[in-house]
């Protein structure tokens, strides 16, 4: 059974809402059911059994309700009449739409960042990196999919622009999903971890078009590689403009 219990309150019996319960509840399902889609717990197309997931949460239904009703506005669970709710399936459209998304977030999020970037914040991002090595060497992808979304989550964070952090939180679900299913498809996790490193020689060298390109390619390399599922062409190549 996972431990998601029910959260203590301080002056419980004064904090006895069961709306108050139900809606803490369901930000721990909402959370444990984004670990279990990003980790591939959870497939593509899968449906979600709700009486299921609460026998095994041991909790009511009440709170996986409003979870999956969360998870479906985010467009990562899909609801079919008559049917049942469902992960969400990634088209080549999707990929297309999220890695080109991703392009145009990430690059300007450098362009902004990097003239600012100290060196420990050099060191920062390349803490992250040395983290996916070892957790590659330990066979633990959960801790290199981590450390790879905070890795590109830094960047962003770096830029000191609201409105960048918030287009890429938006998505982060949905880039962590394929950053799973990208790194799969790398010959080793140890493969997946060290393509990093070319972003962080390029930031350290503070060279803004060498960085721009090597940030485009990093993510068109990730891209490449789920392409390869759907038999289509490539992705344009990286610019370093």
């Amino acid at each position: 059974m996972i431990d998601i219990q029910r959260p203590k309150m301080p002056g419980d019996a004064e904090f006895s809402s069961a709306t108050l319960d139900t809606r803490m509840l369901s930000d721990q399902v909402a959370t444990y059911l984004i670990r279990e889609l990003v980790f591939g717990r959870l497939q593509q197309g899968q449906r979600i059994n709700e009486a299921e997931l609460a026998r095994h949460l041991g909790i009511s239904r009440n709170p996986i309700r409003e979870a999956v009703r969360r998870l479906e506005e985010r467009g990562l669970l899909v609801s079919s009449p008559r049917r049942g709710t469902f992960v969400r399936t990634f088209s080549r459209r999707d990929i297309d739409d999220i890695f080109s998304f991703r392009v145009v977030v990430e690059t300007f999020a450098l362009e902004q960042a990097l003239p600012r970037m100290t060196d420990a914040d050099f060191d920062r991002i390349a803490g992250f990196v040395d983290a996916m090595v070892k957790a590659a060497h330990e066979d633990n992808e959960v801790g290199l999919v981590e450390n790879d979304l905070a890795f590109h989550l830094e960047i962003c964070k770096l830029s000191a622009n609201r409105q960048t952090l918030h287009a890429f939180m938006n998505i982060q679900a949905e880039v962590q999903m394929l950053i799973t299913m990208a790194e799969q498809r790398f010959e080793t996790l140890e493969a997946a971890a060290v393509d990093h490193w070319p972003v962080v020689a390029a930031l350290r060298s503070r060279d803004m078009a060498k960085s721009i390109e090597a940030i485009q390619e990093h993510i068109k390399d990730s891209w490449r590689r789920l392409a390869e599922e759907y038999g289509r062409s490539d992705p344009p190549a990286a610019s370093s403009t």
